[in-house]
């Protein structure tokens, strides 16, 4: 078959193929289209930003921390402040049933960390006092951080600063889950801390959880839609990319299944790892380190599982569990009536057969749902999410945006972006893409 050669845009402005209309490839086509360069999105789904459209999936909260995915709502006119969204507080079950919450405060920063630390409940009195002394000493310089945190495991690490077995698995544990997808006994301490310092040892502000109330395809996806026809960006939906044409180390087209050829000056390919590797070249894969590290890059999947109960609630509740199939469950009234919703995270490593009742039990267990109530809906897609595994050695596999190949860029949540694949991962990408090729411009 003779294929088809497509010129995306004219030849007096930049081009650029995103393939991909996830968080990072939509981020990065706004920002290029908005600054006046001729964008293509390619997308193999039908339906824009799929997967953000289901309420089941994440994210079901924004924490304060992340700044970059707050910047892009901003742009749409979204603030925090508004009815849009409703702040959550964060607790943790103990191994006794006991719920413990997270304290918060406005205080300045280390103000803020020794008030919030220092009065959790969730840790022993010694525990505590171990913890910000450590603290202290790496804040008055006579301590640094140990160079060995991506060689070793977070689990090692936290034993090292005298955490029991208990908190490690009350605390520790479901905190790792929660903010990276990953078990403190696979993760490397590296990851952790790189987890942890954004949300709980900055700025109080920071460490405030914002759970939308409503839909994310409401507030993300159908703003970001409207902004990119206004910029005059191309989108094509339900078309499946085979592979790239090259010469020698530039890439020259995107071959498309329906036997046509996109062209474009840049391409940033915005889709998960072993969905881009297909698409290279063998002498690229054979010949870059840079390339042969993303087949190392593996996933952690995860049901996600949202359900609906008769059940009123006044305000959103984020619960850190230590034990069971389910480490987190966000809770949160209904846009309808108030009535509970619940979305929960269940590991595909501990996941069980009778979920629906686990999870009748768990809400009756938090006094979220009395013995006399039902659940009224319950939806469970299997691995419908995969948290990116962070085991140690894994920071130097994940690829930074800029890649071997001149015109050619990676985003998404798993590429090298400072922060575990959650949102604000994809959306660093995205921006990092961005400015790469707006840098690159001629004068």
């Amino acid at each position: 078959m003779v294929s088809l050669e497509i010129l995306v845009t004219p030849s007096d402005r930049q081009s650029v193929i995103v393939l991909g209309a996830g968080p990072a490839g939509l981020t990065t086509a706004y920002r290029l289209a908005i600054r006046g360069l001729r964008v293509t999105v390619v997308n193999q789904s039908p339906v824009l930003g799929e997967r953000l459209r289901r309420e089941s999936d994440p994210p079901v909260s924004i924490l304060g921390c992340h700044r970059a995915t707050w910047s892009l709502l901003r742009s749409f006119g979204v603030r925090s402040a508004q009815p849009l969204f409703a702040e959550s507080r964060l607790q943790f079950l103990s191994s006794e049933g006991r719920l413990a919450r997270y304290p918060t405060s406005r205080l300045p920063a280390p103000l803020h960390q020794l008030f919030t630390i220092g009065r959790f409940a969730g840790l022993s009195w010694g525990e505590r006092w171990r913890l910000l002394s450590w603290l202290e000493q790496i804040w008055d310089g006579s301590l640094q951080l140990a160079t060995d945190l991506e060689q070793r495991t977070a689990e090692s690490w936290l034993e090292s600063l005298a955490q029991s077995r208990s908190a490690l698995q009350t605390i520790w544990n479901p905190l790792a889950r929660w903010l990276t997808g990953n078990d403190v006994q696979q993760l490397s301490a590296d990851a952790l801390v790189t987890a942890l310092q954004p949300f709980f040892l900055s700025q109080a502000a920071d460490s405030r959880i914002w759970v939308p109330r409503e839909p994310w395809a409401r507030i993300f996806v159908q703003p970001m839609s409207e902004a990119l026809a206004r910029a005059g960006a191309t989108i094509r939906m339900g078309t499946s990319a085979v592979g790239f044409n090259y010469q020698e180390d530039r890439i020259t087209g995107l071959r498309m299944k329906d036997g046509t050829s996109l062209q474009a000056d840049w391409y940033v390919a915005a889709i998960a790892a072993h969905q881009l590797t297909p698409l290279l070249p063998e002498r690229w894969l054979t010949r870059y380190a840079y390339f042969q590290h993303l087949v190392d890059l593996t996933g952690i999947p995860c049901d996600i599982i949202q359900v609906r109960a008769d059940a009123l609630i006044a305000a959103p509740r984020y619960i850190l569990i230590g034990t069971g199939p389910f480490p987190w469950i966000a809770c949160k009234p209904s846009e309808r009536d108030s009535g509970l919703v619940a979305v929960l995270a269940m590991p595909r490593d501990q996941s069980v057969t009778d979920s629906e009742q686990q999870v009748l039990t768990l809400l009756r267990s938090l006094n979220l749902l009395r013995t006399d109530r039902q659940l009224t809906g319950f939806r469970q897609q299997d691995a419908t999410h995969s948290w990116l595994a962070l085991p140690p050695g894994t920071k130097v596999r994940r690829p930074i945006q800029r890649s071997p190949i001149s015109n050619l860029l990676l985003a998404g949540a798993w590429t090298d972006t400072g922060w575990p694949a959650n949102l604000e991962s994809a959306i660093v990408s995205g921006e990092r893409c961005a400015e790469i090729i707006l840098e690159g411009r001629p004068a």
